[in-house]
């Protein structure tokens, strides 16, 4: 019979009967909801002064009374960090095995036992995974478990493999890996919640495990690894889209040669810009890795680092995750900073580096994911910015009256569309090919989905290329709506509004004016059937082409 980690089946009895209490009171407000639970609780004498958490309820209501007919205002009140599925999908970690998990050994790098390069044990989702021993089944299971019983839609999942670089470990270890994932997303995890029955699925070969995925109730709406630019080429362009892999995430760190060579990182510019080409010539979404503050840099050439990066023709990534440089044991920076031969920047570099950043330089369509590393202070030798730094930036800008254009700053998240809705295109250069952003936003300029469209270099100049079924064709990077995830099966919120269709029709509209017959789009394994629906047809590498 299966029961949730950390459950304490002993209170089973007691949960039972306080759900029983909670729905038959008049609660309309999270702290009254916490005062009445508390209420109920003062003399049951618990050990430990034992208080349950909101998705312990809702474990009792899946479990015992979803015949019951109850409030869906009471089931919102225990739902867990409602903004995970704002963005359209629930993002789904899973790391990699410590062991062989990098080469390399960069000057800023940690080692630690027991957790991947550059990775510390005590970080909230290396501590899930620990609990799941790296085993990816169990990491994605138990996960998909907590999404559920927090109140969110699992449906539609991003999975993100972390982990050192994803393309030093061997293929045989990366196959069975993605077909374990799938295999936990394949499981049905409602039902066994509900049932406590457990039958897990357990796919033959990664194939099995793609066909069942295409059909069942958890999707993989995409596949994101974490690489170095230095391990990418066109057979490992190939293996990633076997595997289902539709972005990655580049340690690029600087576009400086020098102090990519102070801090021993083992490859140059010149790898980084090959490797952006490749991928985006091949359709994949590329998130660049940049760290603010290493030795031998300063203030303006940070500055101009961001400036180049998204001025410069060879670089111009869709997302962007910043890890400024921090002083983390077990690393060799730790030695140059007592040796005095190195300064950590501080907070209010920081602050100034990120506001030039949203005010002057980042595009309307670039997704700044990330700020600064989730780190604890365990993890640190000296705290030089706290780790909550996103919200503190958000707060200074908004009294600043700086509104940052990014993709995140302009989700629509739960609030309501502002008709009238319009589409605007913007189009640049990129590795040598054209890019198209096609946005829907409303009154408000709330973004409510966006398509990434490329027009690749090798058909602008009718150049051969080592993806066959691409020759001809322009390609869709990405498609994105955002808003409340909504379940495959229901229409409403901002998702199922046919968004997604106007997008490709503007897209394929884009394309035409090219001369093009064709159009592609690089898909994740769960979005197959979607594309079939409008037309496309699945082809080598799980690219899905439609003539046009």
């Amino acid at each position: 019979m299966y029961f949730p980690k950390n459950y304490f089946k002993e209170n089973e009895p007691i949960l039972k009967d306080l759900f029983l209490y909670l729905i038959n009171q008049k609660i309309n407000k999270r702290e009254n909801l916490n005062k009445f639970i508390k209420k109920y609780l003062k003399d049951k004498k618990l050990k430990n002064n034992y208080l349950p958490k909101l998705w312990q309820l809702r474990f009792i209501y899946h479990r015992y009374f979803s015949n019951l007919k109850i409030d869906k205002k009471f089931l919102e009140l225990l739902k867990v960090v409602s903004i995970r599925s704002l963005s359209g999908i629930v993002p789904l970690s899973v790391f990699t095995s410590p062991k062989n998990s990098c080469p390399f050994n960069c000057l800023y790098c940690s080692l630690n036992d027991n957790a991947p390069k550059s990775y510390f044990p005590d970080e909230a989702a290396v501590m899930r995974a620990i609990r799941g021993k790296y085993q990816p089944f169990w990491q994605t299971f138990d996960r998909l478990a907590q999404f559920y019983l927090s109140g969110h839609p699992i449906d539609k999942v991003e999975v993100i493999i972390q982990g050192g670089t994803f393309s030093f470990y061997e293929k045989k270890y990366r196959r069975w890996f993605v077909k374990k994932i799938l295999d936990g997303l394949n499981t049905d995890v409602e039902n066994i919640i509900k049932t406590g029955q457990e039958s897990y699925f357990n796919s033959k070969n990664l194939n099995q495990a793609i066909k069942k995925n295409q059909i069942a109730k958890s999707r993989m709406v995409g596949l994101t690894i974490e690489t170095r630019p230095d391990f990418i080429n066109e057979e490992e362009i190939l293996f990633l889209r076997n595997l289902g892999v539709t972005r990655v995430e580049i340690g690029v760190q600087t576009i400086d040669n020098k102090i990519l060579k102070l801090v021993n990182r083992g490859h140059t510019v010149e790898a980084i810009i090959k490797a952006t080409k490749l991928l985006r010539e091949a359709g994949f979404k590329i998130t660049y890795h940049l760290m603010p503050g290493l030795p031998g840099t300063n203030f303006e050439k940070d500055v101009w680092v961001l400036k180049e990066v998204f001025k410069n023709n060879n670089f111009k990534p869709d997302n962007l995750k910043f890890y400024p440089t921090q002083l983390v044991k077990n690393s060799p920076l730790v030695e140059w900073y007592y040796q005095g031969k190195f300064k950590p920047i501080d907070e209010n570099y920081l602050i100034r580096l990120t506001e030039i950043f949203k005010k002057e330089i980042v595009p309307h369509w670039v997704r700044i994911n990330r700020l600064v590393r989730d780190l604890t202070r365990n993890d640190l030798v000296i705290e030089n910015f706290p780790s909550n730094f996103r919200q503190e930036i958000k707060e200074y800008l908004k009294r600043k009256d700086i509104h940052c254009p990014c993709i995140r700053c302009r989700e629509i998240f739960d609030q309501k569309i502002a008709y009238p809705t319009n589409i605007k295109i913007t189009q640049y250069q990129a590795n040598n090919g054209e890019e198209f952003f096609i946005e829907i936003i409303d009154k408000k300029n709330k973004l409510l989905g966006y398509l990434r469209l490329r027009i690749p270099e090798f058909v602008l100049k009718k150049k051969n290329f080592f993806i066959k079924s691409l020759l001809g064709c322009s390609i869709i990077r990405e498609i994105h709506i955002l808003g409340q995830l909504v379940p495959f099966s229901k229409k409403e919120a901002v998702q199922h509004h046919g968004l997604g269709r106007q997008l490709i029709e503007k897209a394929i509209e884009i394309s035409q004016k090219f001369n093009l017959k064709k159009i592609a789009v690089i898909s994740a394994i769960g979005t197959r059937g979607y594309y079939q629906r409008l037309g496309f047809s699945l082809t080598d590498y799980g690219y899905m082409v439609k003539n046009i």
